[in-house]
């Protein structure tokens, strides 16, 4: 059976992002969404779990833009001068060593317990702001905060790009080798899904995506989005969504502006939801996905007080 997971990123990040997933959800076209918690407009999301009970509801894992949920003085090497996330200056300061793995270990743990408190039994998953929980090291922080708060899903970050044409594969590969260095990247998430796996999380079995939704709004498109539904092969899949009204705060904190308006145009047209009724696929959460292995814990303490890759991750993320 082909299931579709439409997931909508970024719920409570700006009044225009959560006003425009509240939109897509009563419209019938996202059935599952990843909170940033520590942001005030996230505050409507009991609300919303109570109008619409069937939803997934997961932790967007944000220390990276905005302030933190707990005070800036708890985590003084998460934070600027201004008492806010390093947002750009993130990666390079966590792979240098800066950031203090317990800081950010009680931040991440902080808001996974804020949204399942606003979610109840709605809460469902655990993914991450921007895909940085891939970096060498955090990720197995990721893993070890997840079985500590109890999360049994994630995001599975094996992808196949090409979802709208008519050769799903050969795009793909194509994708890959316009810029070969994006293959050892993909064949990184592969890693980190089979990690997931072993630690007994559940996953999607695969990310699916448009081509070129990021550089190109023009090809967001319902005709685009039905050719995916069309293609879709067995199991899970999930399409990560970012649909949002542009306004000054999402200008501040995001480089993905325009093609955010252009999503919530097809996810609120006729077209494409007359396309989900009239195909074989099922529109699920991630609370659909079967949880069946036990999560194993690794409680080792932390062996050094800051965040430094080796040499050797280093490298490969940056190759990557």
């Amino acid at each position: 059976m082909r299931h579709l997971i439409i997931n909508a990123d970024g719920y409570g990040f700006t009044a225009g992002t959560t006003r425009a997933i509240e939109e897509c959800i009563a419209f019938g076209t996202v059935s599952s969404i990843s909170v940033n918690v520590n942001f005030a407009h996230a505050a409507s999301l009991a609300a919303l779990v109570k109008r619409h009970p069937g939803l997934s509801v997961g932790c967007h894992v944000n220390p990276i833009v905005g302030p933190p949920l707990l005070g800036p003085e708890k985590v003084p090497t998460l934070v600027n001068e201004k008492g806010e996330f390093l947002y750009r200056a993130f990666a390079r300061r966590f792979l240098s060593g800066l950031i203090r793995l317990e800081e950010l270990r009680a931040e991440m743990t902080a808001q996974i317990e804020k949204t399942r408190e606003l979610a109840g039994e709605a809460f469902s998953h655990v993914d991450f702001h921007m895909g940085l929980h891939r970096l060498p090291t955090l990720y197995r922080l990721f893993l070890d905060v997840a079985a500590a708060c109890d999360v049994r899903r994630t995001r599975a970050h094996t992808y196949v790009v090409g979802m709208e044409s008519r050769f799903p594969r050969l795009c793909h590969a194509a994708h890959l080798m316009k810029r070969p260095a994006r293959v050892p990247k993909w064949l990184w998430n592969y890693c980190l899904k089979a990690w997931a796996l072993s630690r007994g999380m559940a996953l999607p079995d695969r990310r699916v995506e448009i081509t070129g939704m990021a550089s190109r709004p023009e090809r967001i498109t319902a005709s685009h989005y039905s050719a995916m539904l069309k293609n879709l092969p067995d199991g899970f899949s999930e399409f990560v969504a970012h649909p949002g009204y542009v306004d000054a705060s999402l200008k501040r904190w995001s480089k993905y502006l325009e093609p955010r308006e252009q999503e919530l145009r097809v996810l609120l047209s006729a077209e494409f939801r007359q396309a989900l009724a009239r195909s074989d696929v099922r529109l699920a959460g991630y609370r659909d996905i079967p949880v069946t292995a036990r999560l194993r814990r690794v409680p080792q303490p932390l062996r050094r007080e800051h965040g430094t890759a080796n040499g050797a991750e280093r490298e490969a993320w940056r190759e990557s």
